[in-house]
């Protein structure tokens, strides 16, 4: 069984909209509320408890009308597991401590249970209690067996509703034993070893002019006026565009890729210290390496494999395995030793898919150890390269 997600647009009508949004505000006043009696308790000594808060929160808000209006499961249980959700990654220091929601930051979501709600695929709709039936985009893509959990968020003024799903292992590619290797760019998107190379659209730069006059027109109105939300709402439309665009280009590229090979082989890489170097960080992140990982981990029929972050895919030959510097402005990879010519990227990705399928490859990420001298070695190479990344900056 595999758990999925599967996101489509709502059509709620003004009354049910209105609804909508109160529920939203009421979900995060209870947030709120219980993350300041979690800091109130935490000064006193008294240690987190979920259960508690909920029921405290329980009992405070038959004094508050307006929570009332909405969902009682909406807002007690849809916060307090978000607030749990928080806190269970700031104790496993996967996030910093939870932070206060405002509302300026967007109207928010909220969650119910699969058992609390009712799906009518024949008329294309759904009922939340408080709220009705409400007109969805589109019927479930997806036979399942179980629905866990729906969450109805709100962005740039448009209402989503995301169902997760468990279903059966769906095998998207017959053959399943075959591998690819894939090298991650800014030029082009993804190099495949069969020679496919994805280019990158360059959505950021597509966009950027009109990014560009909404963030000066945001700066000429007064912070807080009505000129100045107008502005904002503007800019997050364009936001939700963009996203939206990448979005789409991510999934069918990827989906493309995991119908044909069960196996997918790619490089470890450290974005983090990659978008450093601030003339390439806006095109490193357009690319979405980390978004590509994800969706192909799930999409992937058999598995994804790795190769470790400081492995020389660039500067190894994929036919005689000699090695020799490769400054990132050289984009034909030449060997001295046996004469292959190939390209740069798509010799790196049959070195990656070569060395993933081998017994050294792993299936997950290589987490970081101490370095031998040999290693540290090839780090002092590895970030002599993206040191050179300057040198061909101005050509992206």
């Amino acid at each position: 069984m595999t758990i999925l997600s599967h996101k489509m647009r709502l059509y709620p009508n003004d009354r049910q909209s209105t609804l909508l949004y109160k529920t939203c505000g009421c979900n995060r006043y209870a947030y709120n509320w219980m993350l300041n009696r979690a800091n109130e308790n935490h000064k006193n000594g008294i240690k987190y408890n979920k259960l508690a808060l909920k029921n405290e929160f329980n009992a405070f808000k038959l004094s508050l009308p307006f929570m009332h209006e909405v969902n009682a499961h909406a807002v007690s249980n849809g916060a307090v597991d978000k607030l749990d959700s928080a806190f269970k990654r700031f104790f496993n220091k996967l996030a910093k401590y939870p932070k206060f929601k405002s509302k300026k930051n967007g109207v928010g979501s909220f969650m119910l249970t699969g058992s609390e709600i009712k799906y009518d695929s024949a008329n294309r709709r759904v009922y939340i209690g408080r709220i009705g039936w409400i007109r969805l985009s589109e019927t479930l893509r997806f036979e399942c067996t179980k629905l866990y959990r729906i969450t109805v968020s709100n962005r740039a003024g448009k209402w989503f509703i995301s169902f997760a799903l468990e279903v059966d292992d769906r095998k998207l590619c017959e053959n399943q034993a075959t591998a690819i290797g894939i090298d991650l760019g800014v030029e082009k998107s993804a190099t495949c070893s069969d020679g496919t190379v994805k280019d990158n659209p360059r959505i950021s730069t597509t966009y950027a002019i009109r990014l560009r006059k909404l963030n000066k027109e945001l700066s000429r109105r007064k912070k807080g006026g009505k000129n100045w939300w107008k502005t904002v709402f503007k800019l997050r439309k364009l936001h939700a565009r963009i996203a939206d665009v990448r979005q789409d280009y991510t999934h069918k590229m990827t989906t493309e890729v995991s119908k044909q090979y069960g196996i997918i082989c790619l490089e470890d890489l450290n974005v983090k210290g990659m978008v450093r170097n601030h003339r390439l960080a806006r095109h490193i992140l357009d690319v979405s390496f980390g978004e590509i990982r994800r969706q192909f981990e799930y999409k992937a029929a058999n598995e994804v494999r790795y190769v470790p972050r400081f492995f020389p895919s660039s500067k190894r030959c994929s036919k005689c395995g000699y090695e020799h510097d490769m400054p990132l402005n050289q984009r034909r990879f030449i060997c001295p030793q046996c004469g292959l010519d190939i390209d740069r990227d798509l010799n790196a990705a049959i070195n990656i898919r070569t060395f993933a399928v081998s017994s050294t490859g792993s299936k997950k990420p290589v987490a970081k150890k101490s370095m031998t001298k040999s290693q540290d070695r090839v780090k002092t190479s590895h970030e002599q390269e993206e040191n050179d990344i300057s040198a061909v900056c101005r050509n992206v």
